[in-house]
């Protein structure tokens, strides 16, 4: 039985969420969930990562039964990225569900939003700004909404959008139910809860544990989500593995896994509850004996795994709670043997490792994916200590007769001939580059296809990064996606813009006013 039907939601969201792997409520979602069924708002205090969009979606689609033409619950978030990624959930959650879902943001033509609202919506998720501006328009009415949620509650107000936010819940349908998720307290958060949430509301906070074994050395690898895979493959080809489990989020990302490594001749198998038992346990025995290297599992399969000798854990996803981490990489480090726990992460995913870093007390250290020079260098050195094994145990003795055939050739051609055979036979992925680039380097500049500027107002200005934004958008006419990296100091701020806009920008802003500063604009690196 899937854990999940005690929650009391809707059957055709039960198959969605089995559907997509889901095996167990996190924390949040268990504690959440029976609450706002009751009908009690909810503030839910937690970070990225611990199943908050699954928690909100779930209460949406079991509670919103009938299509309306007007919107009956939207959900705000601080950005066009984190609102693109809750509606795609939205939406392979609600796969079963005649609910019909608009994704509204800003750097991106508002046309086409508008004619999807005007056809009817039941959800909308969206960015202040561009909620802001559909109301403006007269597109976008609220007065038939019966659920708020406000995701990453803290990150708007940092991002200077409170007044929007207490504009659009002022314009809703006072009788509501909200849900504020935020990882943080401030005061902000507090004011909003005071002047728009039920005076009963329930403040749900999840409590994370510390990690006790020092005898695990833990490190990530901050990547593109393209290079995931490669870069699992790049860590596993650099290391000298006794065994290992990898894990992964859902079933069907450990079965994907799975697949694409045993294609590539890696020795793994897969282990998860759709399993049948005489297979598992037949897998666990080849495990224990050494035959398989990696285990590929989710959280709830590998509580089953008792292995004192694992060597490695790798977090090929991270995990929705903090608590579900610390299990993980105690998997490893046992009985006073040193283990290694690596994490690979993709773009926001970083802050919330940070967060478990924080919470746990503990240094994870950032590394550089391997190189395939250093990984030919650890197949080699490898290679060296078996066949030094290999001679030491007599063990090469029945191919001396076999080299007495080839001793007109040169004897360290032929060994440079067996190294290269032996690393085609033991490096399954096809790597085709020396090094991967980590995804956050446009942080410190900008990336391939932007230029970062220079801009001669900051804090001091009470400028913040929507008027940065709404800046640079109104004067150069461009679009919100040219817009990234802003870094506001106090007498100056960083910006990067796609090349393709650096033009306009140029030309239309420079020695524009923004809050009262006339500003200039030159390229960072030139001065």
């Amino acid at each position: 039985m899937n854990k999940f039907e005690k929650l009391g939601l809707s059957e055709e969201l039960l198959k969605s969420i089995n559907e997509l792997g889901f095996e167990k409520p996190t924390p949040i979602q268990e504690n959440i969930i029976p609450v706002i069924l009751e009908g009690y708002d909810v503030i839910g205090q937690a970070q990225t990562g611990t199943g908050k969009t699954l928690a909100f979606s779930s209460i949406l689609l079991t509670n919103l039964k009938e299509r309306k033409k007007k919107p009956q619950a939207y959900i705000l978030s601080p950005t066009r990225e984190l609102t693109m990624q809750i509606h795609e959930e939205l939406k392979k959650l609600g796969k079963y569900s005649s609910l019909r879902f608009a994704c509204v943001y800003g750097g991106s033509g508002i046309e086409k939003q508008i004619k999807s609202i005007k056809k009817g919506v039941d959800i909308v998720v969206g960015t202040p700004g561009r909620m802001m501006d559909l109301m403006r328009r007269k597109v976008l009415q609220l007065d038939e909404v019966s659920y708020v949620v406000l995701d990453e509650a803290d990150e708007m107000l940092n991002m200077g959008f409170v007044e929007d936010i207490e504009t659009i819940i002022s314009k809703t349908n006072p009788d509501h139910t909200t849900m504020l998720f935020s990882a943080t307290m401030p005061e902000g958060i507090k004011k909003i809860a005071k002047k728009y949430m039920k005076p009963d509301y329930k403040h749900i906070q999840v409590k994370q544990k510390t990690i006790t074994a020092n005898t695990v050395k833990q490190y990530y690898f901050e990547v593109k989500q393209k290079d995931r895979f490669e870069t699992l493959c790049r860590i596993i080809d650099s290391e000298t593995v006794q065994s290992g489990i990898i894990f992964c989020r859902t079933k069907r990302s450990v079965d994907e896994v799975t697949e694409q490594m045993q294609k590539a001749n890696y020795n793994v198998e897969a282990m998860h509850g759709d399993l049948n038992q005489d297979h598992r346990m037949r897998t666990l025995k080849k495990f224990k004996e050494g035959t398989i290297h990696y285990l590929i599992a989710t959280d709830v399969a590998a509580r089953g795994i008792d292995v004192e000798n694992i060597s490695h854990v790798i977090n090929y996803e991270l995990p929705q709670e903090v608590d579900l981490y610390v299990h993980r990489i105690g998997r490893t480090g046992r009985a006073n043997r040193e283990g290694k726990a690596y994490t690979i992460v993709v773009g926001k995913e970083e802050r919330y490792l940070k967060e478990i870093e924080r919470k746990t007390k503990s240094h994870i250290e950032k590394l550089e994916v391997p190189t395939l020079t250093q990984i030919h260098q650890h197949k080699v050195t490898e290679l060296m200590y078996k066949l030094e094994d290999m001679i030491l145990n007599g063990e090469h003795k029945p191919m001396k007769d076999l080299v007495n055939q080839i001793e007109n050739h040169m004897l360290k051609d032929v060994t440079a001939a067996l190294i290269e055979l032996s690393l085609n036979q033991q490096i399954g992925y096809p790597y085709t580059k020396e090094k991967l680039e980590s995804s956050s380097k446009r942080k410190k500049g900008a990336s391939e296809g932007y230029t970062r500027l220079f801009l001669t107002v900051g804090s001091m200005d009470k400028a913040k990064k929507k008027d940065i934004i709404h800046f640079l958008v109104s004067k150069a006419n461009i679009r919100e996606s040219d817009i990234q990296g802003i870094d506001i100091k106090r007498k100056f701020t960083f910006v990067n813009i796609n090349d393709k806009a650096i033009k306009k920008v140029m030309q239309h802003c420079q020695k524009e006013k923004l809050n009262g500063r006339k500003v200039e604009i030159e390229q960072a690196n030139s001065r």
